[in-house]
């Protein structure tokens, strides 16, 4: 059986919702409402990357406690960056494993090294690789900010698979106008 694989995403929270967070009564369905949202961003998945998704119970492992797979920023700082860090160190590794996939298809002709810190690699690629282009059409949908391409984060507020410094500096410096919501998706039959 294939192992589940969380997926977050990061929302922004208007000030109405901030107030929410704050208050204890509120905070459940505050939380619902907005795993309920990220559900709906997470439907064109359904069929493509996972048979079905559902609040992560345990999100990346770890032994915590998420009504709704939902860390409130401003009420779960600590919640949210543990969650976030383990988020970007996924989306990280799957990137690399992704080029790593691309410069797989290809033909290394020569690594040269303009100076000591400097180094730049020659590679051919045969354009008829259906690899190859099954790869390069991810890579198109990643940089189109399409969900389904997402390396498994995904930006809500930007709409966007990936970020700037300065955006994540954005949504570091105001922990509170953000929520995390993950997501345990369960990989189609016969996919990794």
């Amino acid at each position: 059986m294939n192992e589940k694989s969380c997926f977050t995403i990061v929302t922004p929270l208007d000030p109405a919702a901030q107030k929410l967070a704050r208050d204890k009564k509120a905070q459940l369905s505050l939380r619902a409402t907005i795993w309920s949202q990220a559900a709906e961003r997470l439907k064109p998945l359904l069929g493509r990357t996972c048979s079905c998704f559902s609040p992560a119970m345990r999100p990346f492992g770890m032994p915590m406690y998420l009504p709704y797979g939902v860390v409130l920023g401003g009420v779960d700082a600590q919640q949210f960056l543990l969650c976030y860090l383990f988020a970007r160190e996924q989306q990280e590794k799957e990137i690399d494993a992704r080029n790593q996939d691309i410069r797989s298809c290809g033909m290394l002709l020569g690594q040269f090294h303009v100076d000591k810190d400097t180094a730049f690699t020659v590679s051919a690629f045969r354009s008829d690789n259906p690899e190859l282009k099954s790869h390069i059409e991810l890579a198109l949908r990643f940089f189109s900010d399409d969900i389904t391409a997402a390396a498994s984060l995904y930006y809500l507020g930007f709409e966007s698979n990936y970020i700037t410094e300065q955006q994540e500096q954005e949504i570091m410096s105001n922990l509170g106008a953000n929520a995390l919501c993950v997501a345990e998706l369960q990989p189609l039959e016969g996919k990794p």
